[in-house]
Parts: structure tokens; C-alpha cells; sequence
């Protein structure tokens, strides 16, 4: 019968209680992150490509060569393998894929990064790139190969950048991404520079491919609060991410003695239960009163509580405590109740 409910079942338990249960559904939280920010990233990212090149273009009749078209595609693909061991928070409550949010952060990002570039080709003759002449002597605006070349690295850095507003619930230097996804995004960006400076015609100069990388990095920040905008008009419900650092805090407070031994004294070890969780609720009360609601926002996104409850809580004027507290250590992640905990001899 035991076989046969196994081969039956859609999941099988190998641990006791639920831990296993809800570490799969925070692993699928985050797969789902990981997905939700590499589509978003590939279709801003194209949206960003396809309207500036258009623009250049059709406005002012200045054409790339091909090379620096298929370079931009190939770099942009090849360095975005590690999105798939990215570091992800997983959501607080549970997630839906809507096609139209989707559509609407992706086109926020590529539009403003389009802008962004627009701004950098019309300002090049103004001192960011030296050796173009100014528009006002020459009637147009570059299209020189030298100018080319410093379209095709700000496109580049632009592009690589844009991940790292695509991935993060918040701000982006608030969520760290894996090292793998940074090394790979910035070893694009090396190679790319090196390019521009040593392979290509016309190369840049050094200080020229410095002026570039800063003004890419402001135009991420630009994108980036861009991004939060659009997250809190067509957000406002979101419930932020779960804080698996708060939660093995928490399991830490509740842990008392070897978990796999029986106590004696049964009494005793669920009063010392009782009092570590109303300690803990006391922390978490001073902790979420010293976090600012807007702070919150800019880091993970949240503009209210979960309603789904994650936190311990305390039965006050019964003979039980209700503990529901998690924690991931290396590998394993645990829920712990007094009623797997505790061990009578």
C-alpha cells in the first residue's frame, strides 16, 4: 500500500513535517524570479536596441556597420548564461504570470534606456567623445566611424547593464546577483572596451571609454528609479519578498538544547518556548518600527504586509505556544514545531 500511494502521489515527503513543502515552494519563487527577469531583460533589452538603431537611422541617417550589430547580439546572449544561477529572493506571497505586467516593465526599462542613448548620441560633439564636430558647424549629427565606435560601446555597457535593474525587486544595488552573472556582465564589458580601444578603426581613447562607462552607470540609476515609478503605480499591492536572514533569526531565538535528545522536563522547556517567542515578537515589532515604509519599498519592492503569516506567534492565556519559524542552513531548511521538537522521555 506504501508503494502504491508513493507511485500515486504528485510529491513524496522525505522529512518530517512540512520543511519540505515550503523549501520547494520558496525554490519555486525564485526559479520563477530568475525566469520573470531574464524575459523581462530579453525584451527590454531588444525593445532598447531595435528603437535607438531605428532611430539613428531614420532621424539622422546615421547607419552602423553590420560587425558592431552582430557583436552587440553576441555579446548580449553569451554573458547572460549565469541568469540561471542567479541569486533570487523568493516573493512573499504567491506569483502569477500576466502577460501585460510583463510587456509594461519591459517596455519601461527598453524605452528609458532608449532615451538614455539618445541623449548620449546628441551630446557626443558636446565634449563626451573628442574629434566629432559640433552639429551646428557641419549641419548634422555624427556619423563618422570614430562616432560609430562610441555608439556601439554605450549600446554595449548600456545593454549588460540592464540586467541588473531587470533582476531586482528593488533598487539595484540593494539585491547582490550571483557572482557568476556579475563576472560574466563585466568581463562582457571589458571585452567590449578593449575592442572599441584596441581592434576596431577609428579606436577610442581610454579616457573616452572611461567617459562612457560613468555615463552608463548613471543612466542605469536613471532606469533604475524609472523602474520604481512604474512599480509603484502598477504595484501598489505588492507584498515585498520573504527575509530568509529575519527568519533564521527568528529560528535561532526559538532553539533551546539538542532538538534530538528527550528532555525531562517537558514544562520547563515549553515556558522557555513561550518566553523566546515573546521576545522575538518584541524585536520584530522594534525591528519593522525602525524600517521605513519608503526604505522598504526601494529594496524589495513591498507597499504592504503579506497576509500570508511567516512570523511566530504567541497563544496568550493557553497552556501551548503556536511557533511557525523557518531557517535554511546550508542545504537543509527546517520548520520547527514543539510538537516535533519536544521529546518526552
Amino acid at each position: 500500500a506504501t508503494d502504491a500511494a508513493k507511485n500515486a502521489a504528485a510529491m513524496i515527503l522525505t522529512t518530517e513535517g512540512l520543511s519540505a513543502v515550503f523549501g520547494a515552494v520558496v525554490e519555486s519563487r525564485k526559479i520563477f524570479a530568475r525566469l520573470f527577469s531574464y524575459v523581462s531583460y530579453r525584451l527590454a533589452a531588444t525593445i532598447q536596441i531595435l528603437l535607438y538603431l531605428s532611430i539613428l537611422v531614420y532621424v539622422f541617417d546615421c547607419t552602423l556597420d553590420p560587425l558592431y550589430v552582430i557583436l552587440l547580439a553576441l555579446f548580449n546572449d553569451v554573458t547572460m548564461i549565469p541568469v540561471a544561477e542567479d541569486n533570487q529572493t523568493a516573493a512573499a506571497e504567491p506569483q502569477h504570470a500576466v502577460v501585460g505586467h510583463l510587456i509594461g516593465f519591459s517596455m519601461t526599462l527598453g524605452i528609458f534606456q532608449s532615451v538614455a542613448s539618445i541623449i548620449f548620441y546628441l551630446c557626443m560633439d558636446m565634449g563626451l567623445i573628442h574629434g566629432i564636430e559640433s552639429h551646428r558647424e557641419t549641419g548634422h549629427y555624427p556619423t563618422s566611424v570614430h562616432a560609430q565606435n562610441a555608439i556601439w560601446l554605450q549600446v554595449s555597457i548600456a545593454a549588460e547593464f540592464l540586467i541588473f535593474s531587470a533582476r531586482s525587486p528593488g533598487l539595484f544595488f540593494f539585491s547582490r546577483p550571483s557572482t557568476e552573472l556579475l563576472f560574466s556582465t563585466m568581463a562582457g564589458n571589458v571585452v567590449s572596451t578593449l575592442l572599441a580601444v584596441y581592434a576596431f578603426p577609428e579606436p577610442l581613447s581610454v579616457g573616452e571609454c572611461v567617459t562612457v562607462w560613468v555615463y552608463d552607470i548613471a543612466a542605469l540609476l536613471a532606469v533604475d528609479l524609472a523602474k520604481m515609478v512604474y512599480k509603484f503605480i502598477h504595484e501598489a499591492d505588492a507584498a515585498g519578498v520573504i527575509d530568509e536572514y529575519q527568519m533564521a533569526l527568528e529560528d535561532a531565538q526559538l532553539k533551546h538544547g539538542d532538538e534530538t535528545q528527550p528532555i525531562e522536563n517537558p514544562e520547563a522547556h515549553l515556558k522557555a518556548y513561550r518566553e523566546s517567542v515573546k521576545i522575538m515578537k518584541q524585536n520584530s515589532v522594534r525591528w519593522s518600527q525602525k524600517q521605513r515604509a519608503s526604505m522598504k519599498f526601494l529594496a524589495t519592492g513591498q507597499q504592504r504586509a503579506s497576509r500570508v503569516i511567516s512570523q511566530s506567534s504567541n497563544m496568550a492565556g493557553k497552556g501551548h505556544t503556536q511557533m511557525r519559524s523557518s531557517v535554511k542552513m546550508g542545504d537543509d531548511l527546517r520548520k520547527r514545531t514543539p510538537a516535533t521538537s519536544v521529546r518526552f522521555k
